[in-house]
């Protein structure tokens, strides 16, 4: 993680470029404190009333400026180039994308402590890793694709293995650290080398919609875009969704965070607070 330059204080006016870590912000009880993010932070609901200044990619640079914040938090590598601009305004947290659980764990702990708030971070990261508990099913082999304009694929060395992993669905080694597969010669061509027990495919929309993926010929869990491509605090209850639903034989995983948009005071997020 990268902190561009030292903190006057303790942060009290936060702009927040990822979604995941805004929605820690709040469920830390810090949410009061945001005074923008980008449009994909929605959860949880109440982060949707915060001022919107730009998309996972870019930013309203003057808007930022306007604000006046003390604490700019990015997301690293994709939001790199705002780095520079950024920092001219306020200090910027550089968060990287996490390889692990135990990279988010690090990254909660640290905006935690940049706000005073160590209990609190203690709190969420610990409930964080007791949610992601063994699930009654085991699949070995596991692929993830997430749809993302091209097919991406995370490797082994990605939070969404190491979180899956820990459930017992165990994911598929020797991949790349993540590769992007244009098309569906290209990607029938991973399948058939990583031969996987169970593909879980992240679809483009909110819908379940198989005519996205059915031309693999292989078993597919479906879920909702923005589900596992986020690794907030919702993650871990969306996995026990997502076991739940291979439990069932179902096809599809329903009623994700993506799809409820919860608010802090919803049963959603009851094990937290």
């Amino acid at each position: 993680m990268l902190l561009t330059k030292a903190l006057d204080g303790v942060p009290r006016k936060i702009v927040s470029l990822n979604p995941s870590i805004t929605e820690y912000l709040f469920v830390l009880g810090a949410g009061d404190r945001v005074v923008a993010s980008d449009v994909w932070s929605y959860r949880p609901r109440e982060a949707m009333k915060t001022m919107k200044i730009g998309s996972f990619t870019a930013a309203d640079i003057e808007s930022i400026r306007r604000l006046g914040p003390d604490l700019i938090i990015l997301a690293y590598p994709v939001q790199k180039h705002l780095v520079d601009s950024l920092s001219m305004i306020a200090p910027v947290l550089a968060i990287p994308m996490p390889t692990n659980l135990n990279a988010i764990a690090s990254a909660f702990e640290m905006v935690g402590n940049l706000l005073d708030m160590d209990n609190e971070a203690a709190r969420v990261i610990n409930t964080y890793m007791d949610a992601l508990k063994e699930s009654a099913v085991s699949v070995d082999n596991v692929l993830v694709v997430l749809s993302l304009g091209d097919f991406v694929i995370p490797c082994e060395s990605s939070y969404i293995a190491s979180a899956l992993n820990r459930v017992g669905l165990r994911y598929a080694r020797g991949l790349k650290c993540v590769e992007l597969i244009t098309n569906r010669d290209g990607m029938l061509g991973v399948v058939d080398r990583v031969n996987p027990g169970l593909i879980i495919y992240e679809g483009k929309t909110k819908e379940y919609r198989p005519q996205e993926f059915n031309w693999v010929n292989k078993p597919v869990l479906y879920t909702p875009n923005d589900t596992l491509a986020h690794y907030g605090p919702s993650l871990p209850l969306d996995i026990q969704l997502l076991t739940n639903a291979l439990m069932r034989k179902e096809s599809f995983v329903k009623n994700t965070s993506s799809i409820l948009r919860p608010s802090l005071s919803d049963p959603w997020y009851r094990v937290y607070l």
